[in-house]
Parts: C-alpha cells; structure tokens; sequence
C-alpha cells in the first residue's frame, strides 16, 4: 500500500543518477558507431583525445554543487567488461566526502547471499556503509525486497509500473518486506524513448507533470538520470532542468537517504 505519513507541504524530489558504464566507458568504437548522439565538440575530443563523454559524475556534480543541492549516485559492484567497482573508488569518496550518497546498483537480487556479497564490495571501495539501492535495469523479482531487507538495505528504488507515459503508481513511496520503496517517477531514457520526447520538450513536459502530481496530492517523486546522458543530445537539458525547478517552484531536493529518514521520522509520530 502506498503510505501518506509525510507532512503536509510536502513536495520533495529524490534525485538519483545510475552509473551504468566502467570508468574508461564503452570503448571508442561504441561511442563512433553512436556518434548522433553528441555535438561535434565532444566528438572531436573523444576523437583526438580518448575522451569518455560517458563518465559524467564530475559534470553533475559540477551543476548540483552550483545549485546547493545533493543527489544518489548508484554504482555497480560489477561492470559488463569484468572490471570491479574499485576503479570507481577515488570518485565514490570524493562524492561521500562532499554530501552526495553514494548507493548499490545491483546486478543480482536473487538471493540474500548476492546482495550482501555485492554491498560488500561497494562498502569495501567506499569506505564506508551503504544504505539504499536500486536493481540493474530495474529488474526486480518477487524475492527482491526481502533480500534487499535482509541484507541490511534500508530503501530501495527500482520499481516502475509504467513506461510509456507518468504513472501516479511512479511518485510516492511503499513499504515491502520492511524496505521503504521509492518508485522511478521520471527516468531519462523512457523520456526520450517511450515517450517521444525531445531537447526541446522535456523540461517544460517535466515542470507540467512535476505540478500536476503535487496538485494531485503526490508528496514526493523520484528522479532517475543517468550519469553517461549527460553530455549527450536531450541528457545534456539537466543542468536547465535543475535550474528551473530550483527557481521556480518550491520542490525541496533529496538524497535517497534524506527521503528515506524523513519517511521513518513521520512513521515514528
């Protein structure tokens, strides 16, 4: 059941980033063969330079630190090309270090044992306890949440009931198997690709649906942009984005963490 414990006033944007890719990327033929993707000045760094337009922590971080606000970054404890989270370590306690969180993309919730040995070698890089998570590609099974809890996960955020249009069932919180849920409310790629958005369109789209949910009495939403879509066509509109609901509307931004804690102070009342 979704709960509604949060208090009145309350309008509030979990904002979270996935880190998909290793650290050096997919590899330049990747980034050639998909090279609509970027404007020319990229594409001439990563052609004269071995630049990586898909590493963009330190470009998100570069835009929240200009705002004053702080985000989750999710890393996987295992990336596709075999390379473990450690390459990631330097970046990870920069992030913790600065007030951003720093959170487990898990490529396996099926049993207890994966999680925790996962949550294991994210800790282990970071240095320090991790608290929420969300599931690789948002894959979630039955087990998931019980295995999350058991493993010592204090939230998660991997749910999405629908992706080809905003879903009321998307915004808010649940609670499962002891686990505070967050579900995506607004992802980067279902926005450009299930819903047919563009550049141009988005932010004003997302201002609109962003209101519309609040007016409804949602409380609380959360915000899923990648991390490697920052310097590509239509992930580049973040930055704009950010900046106009910091201006213009009264949304408190929140790690998973800070939502996760206002949620467990109003359940204590």
């Amino acid at each position: 059941m979704y709960s509604r414990l949060l208090p009145d006033g309350t309008r509030a944007l979990i904002v979270t980033h996935d880190v998909d890719w290793p650290r050096n990327g997919p590899g330049a033929a990747h980034i050639l063969a998909r090279r609509s993707r970027f404007d020319d000045d990229v594409m001439r760094k990563v052609e004269e330079e071995g630049f990586n337009p898909y590493f963009g922590v330190p470009a998100i971080m570069e835009i929240e630190e200009r705002l004053g606000m702080r985000s989750t970054f999710f890393f996987r404890p295992e990336y596709d090309d075999g390379s473990k989270v450690q390459q990631y370590a330097d970046t990870m306690k920069a992030l913790a270090q600065e007030g951003w969180e720093v959170g487990l993309h898990a490529n396996d919730t099926s049993t207890v044992e994966k999680v925790a040995r996962e949550k294991e070698m994210l800790e282990k890089a970071l240095g320090k306890s991790v608290f929420g998570s969300r599931a690789h590609y948002l894959r979630v099974s039955p087990v998931t949440f019980s295995n999350l809890a058991e493993a010592q996960i204090k939230y998660d955020s991997s749910l999405s009931f629908e992706k080809e249009k905003i879903d009321p069932r998307n915004a808010g919180y649940l609670l499962k198997n002891g686990l505070v849920v967050f579900p995506v409310t607004f992802m980067d790629a279902y926005l450009f690709s299930y819903m047919g958005l563009t550049e141009e369109t988005v932010v004003n789209f997302l201002i609109e649906a962003m209101g519309s949910l609040f007016a409804s009495g949602v409380q609380i939403m959360t915000l899923l942009w990648h991390d490697n879509s920052i310097l590509m066509k239509g992930g580049r509109v973040y930055s704009a984005l950010m900046e106009k609901l910091a201006s213009s509307s009264n949304v408190t931004f929140l790690k998973g963490i800070d939502a996760f804690e206002l949620v467990q102070r109003q359940s204590t009342h």
